[in-house]
This record gives C-alpha cells, structure tokens and sequence, in this order.
C-alpha cells in the first residue's frame, strides 16, 4: 500500500512512501516521483504500489542491494546498490523489489506498467456520484452531486455560475476536528490550501466536513486530505465555467 502520512525524514517528510516487510526492520521506500505519475489513472485507481517501466525513483531509508523478481516466473535482475534507485524493469507484470541492507532482507510488490507517451489527467473515477480517496481503506470519500460517472472534474473559483461546488467529505473512522485539503497541480505550477470543520448534528458512525472547493486555476489537480491520523489522495479535472 502506498501511503501519504508525512514521515520524520528530513528532506522526504511529504513524498509517499510504501513500508517494506517484515515490517520489524523499519525500511521505507519513498517515492519522489509517484506524485507525477498520478496523473496516470493506473496509478491513482490503485491502493498498492504501481510503477511505470521507466522513470520511477525509490529512495530507501537504509542503503543496501536492490533485487527485482517477477512473480510466477523465473525472472531475477540486480537493479542497484545504494539508497536510492531508478529501475528500468525488463518486462510488465507483477515484481517483487527485494532490498538487501545491514538490517536485514526486505521487500515491496509493484506492479510494472507502461510509461505513457503522455500522462494526460487521469482523474478519479466516480462511483454513483462519489469519488473515493485512496487508499480506499481509509474511509474518506467525496460527494459529486453535479455529477454521477466519469473522471472527477469540477468548475474553478467555486461555482459555475448557477452552483456551488458543494463536497460533502464523508470520513468513515479515525479523523479529527477540521479536513485539510492541500491542492497541487500536476501539469502546471499551482497550489492552494483550504480547510474545513466537521459538521455537528450528524447522525450514525461517519463524520461529514462540508466543503465549497476553491481551485484557482483550470487543470489537472492533485488533492491531498488530510484528517485526524488519516492522509489520502485524490485526482480531480478543473475546468474553467463556461461564459
């Protein structure tokens, strides 16, 4: 599972990383380029880790030797040695990333995709008029009440002219008083922060933070949210009203 919880590291502290296993040994694998790669729906549709063949950089918490292994097949290649890596994988499929260090052997599972020739913006796909984060185990889901099916996309500025655009976050465990929604565009430079409080009142076991989201520019846009001890990731395709 790739996760979004900010870490200790001094210069990595906001990159998603994945825990390599057994987890006893403490190896991370951070991942400076997957923020990119979300672009790519393949990615963003995933829970678990998801590569593209080439470009793809890991850097480990602890140096060592990094092995690749394809699954079901006799297939085995030394990658690099050292803390940090940027494999280019022989083949699509299933791996197993097998690191070597001082602590002990540990490991990661990938799947292999193509690079594509161009990334696009492959938003989150709606489920009945939801958009749920990933990873999805964490319970956070966004309400799209403008629209039921598709790549999730909104209007800029907060409205289209005739409507809001409403989110209800529905958080199913684990949050905290405000959601933090961090914006980062993935084909441009942008950024934007806002921040929402947990609505009162709410009956049953999930907490809601309605939102109007504010994206001030057209794109593809990359949200983080944040909640209590809960940190997961979107993609969204902002467009500007028309008129």
């Amino acid at each position: 599972m790739v996760r979004y919880q900010p870490t200790k590291h001094s210069s990595l502290g906001e990159t998603p990383w994945v825990q390599a296993r057994p987890q006893r040994f403490g190896i991370l694998g951070f991942l400076p380029t997957y923020v990119n790669s979300l672009r790519d729906e393949r990615v963003n549709s995933s829970d678990g880790l998801v590569l593209w063949q080439t470009g793809s950089r890991i850097v480990w918490n602890k140096p060592g030797t990094l092995v690749a292994r394809r699954l079901n097949r006799r297939q085995t290649f030394q990658i690099a040695t050292g803390a940090e890596a940027e494999p280019t994988v022989p083949a699509l499929g299933c791996w197993r990333l097998i690191l070597r260090s001082g602590s002990g052997t540990v490991s990661v599972v990938a799947r292999v995709i193509a690079r594509p020739s161009s990334p696009g913006c492959g938003a989150t796909r709606l489920e009945s008029g939801s958009a749920f984060a990933r990873p999805r185990a964490s319970g956070i889901e966004g309400g799209w009440p403008w629209q039921l099916s598709g790549p999730a996309s909104l209007t800029t500025h907060g409205h289209d002219g005739d409507h809001n655009m409403k989110v209800p976050w529905w958080v199913d465990r684990n949050w905290g008083g405000a959601l933090e929604l961090a914006g980062v565009r993935l084909d441009a430079q942008g950024s934007f922060k806002q921040q929402f409080t947990i609505a009162g009142g709410v009956p049953g076991d999930r907490a809601v933070f309605p939102s109007i989201v504010d994206v001030p520019a057209p794109g593809c846009w990359l949200f983080r949210l944040r909640t209590g001890r809960l940190a997961v990731v979107l993609v969204v395709r902002a467009v500007d009203a028309p008129g």
